[in-house]
């Protein structure tokens, strides 16, 4: 199960002395606290952080570092490697901070090979995106969002999902006591979800952890916690008093449901009663030009049929993973245990008789091809091996009805 993450980040404040007295107060109280569906960290200085690890032994605390480099020792002046974090006991890094992009220069580049060696040493990453206010009122925020965010991980190649944190933090929200709304913030954070769904997998994306970050307090937490892509707080200011920190961290978490972008296929009455009863006659089923597009009827048909139980395999040699499922390059190299009772095509006219011929072979029950499409060659060739063929099944329907209507 996902847990949601808060943590404190105390950039550069607190001695000794004032890490000792706030981690004792801070872990008194987190004795009484239920912690099955959320996990709790901080972000100490450098100096702090081997006191810390003692103070926290066997504690439901985790250590994060400010930062890091990429390599495990080295002619690094001024760095400090993954490899010393772990020693201390540090399971999670800060990475591309605005105040590391901002204030001391950290491009794109020098922040992906961060990401990079953090993650080759066993550690986790949380990468830091945002953007400042002249980009947000420029109308930029989603385009650097993409790029920081592209940038960051472009040296990671695959991740399960649970190894990887992202923290979208706007520039303009941090320290200034100016949050971003509860709805500005889930509509940048959906738009890294679905990012990161393109970078990795959609299954993969939903693992991935994605934090808020700016100007979190006890007063606005539980507003933020309720957006359905907010996952947890990378909490800055707040997290210096132990009351505060803890008030964030306690408090319940409430999800507003989720908007339902996702089209279910129409009761199309006009059709055969036959055909409808296809889908609740056969289960295990093939598409045939899959995409990974929500607005396409292919996307569409799919989500649907595995929202009904349905076993899906998709098609498409371009794609690795669509909604969570591996996908073949071709209908031969679908695994022969499968037996697909149903394949559905979505292809051009030219090219629906080559695909027809090889799902042929395949044996299935029926085959579906897509509204627009008639080849009469193909439709004798299914009907003489017995194999029921169907065309013109109004995907276009459920195609322009995505276009116009999202909450269909």
């Amino acid at each position: 199960m996902k847990k949601y993450l808060f943590i404190g980040n105390w950039k550069m404040h607190k001695t000794l002395k004032e890490t000792e007295s706030y981690l004792v107060n801070f872990l008194e109280k987190l004795i009484d606290l239920e912690l099955l569906d959320r996990e709790i960290a901080i972000a100490p200085p450098f100096t702090a952080l081997f006191l810390a690890k003692e103070l926290v032994k066997n504690q439901p605390l985790k250590l994060v570092a400010q930062n890091s480099c990429w390599e495990e020792k080295g002619a690094f002046t001024g760095e400090i490697s993954p490899f010393m974090l772990k020693e201390l006991g540090v399971s999670l890094v800060i990475l591309g901070h605005s105040e590391r992009r901002h204030i001391f220069g950290e491009t794109d580049e020098i922040i992906a090979k961060r990401v990079w060696g953090v993650y080759k040493f066993g550690l986790i990453p949380i990468l830091c995106i945002g953007e400042t206010l002249e980009e947000r009122q420029a109308e930029k925020t989603l385009e650097v969002i993409e790029s920081q965010l592209k940038e960051g991980l472009k040296y990671l190649k695959e991740v399960r999902g649970d190894d990887l944190v992202i923290a979208y933090e706007p520039v303009w929200a941090i320290g200034t006591g100016i949050n971003a709304t509860p709805s500005q913030a889930e509509e940048v954070q959906s738009f890294i979800r679905k990012k990161l769904a393109e970078i990795f997998s959609s299954e993969v994306a939903e693992r991935i952890r994605i934090l808020y970050g700016g100007s979190v307090t006890p007063e606005n937490i539980e507003d933020l916690m309720k957006e359905p892509n907010i996952d947890g707080v990378l909490v800055g200011g707040a997290s210096l008093e132990v009351e505060k920190f803890f008030k964030i961290c306690s408090i319940k978490i409430n999800k507003r449901t989720q908007v339902n972008t996702q089209i279910s296929l129409p009761n199309y009455s006009n059709l055969p009663q036959e055909i409808l009863e296809i889908p609740k006659k056969y289960r295990r089923l093939v598409i045939v030009g899959a995409s990974p597009k929500s607005d396409r009827p292919s996307y569409i048909v799919m989500d649907y049929l595995l929202k009904q139980g349905f076993e899906v395999l998709p098609v498409n040699p371009a794609y690795k993973e669509i909604l969570g499922q591996k996908t073949y390059p071709s209908l031969e190299e679908i695994p022969p245990e499968f037996k697909p009772e149903v394949i559905i095509i979505f292809r051009k006219s030219e090219e629906v008789l080559p695909v027809v011929e090889r799902a042929i072979k395949v044996n299935p029950k029926v085959i579906w091809l897509q509204e627009g499409i008639y080849n009469k060659e193909a439709q004798s060739l299914a009907e003489k091996e017995g194999i029921k063929i169907i065309m013109n099944l109004c995907f276009k329907k459920v195609h322009m009805m995505g276009k116009k209507d999202k909450n269909f």
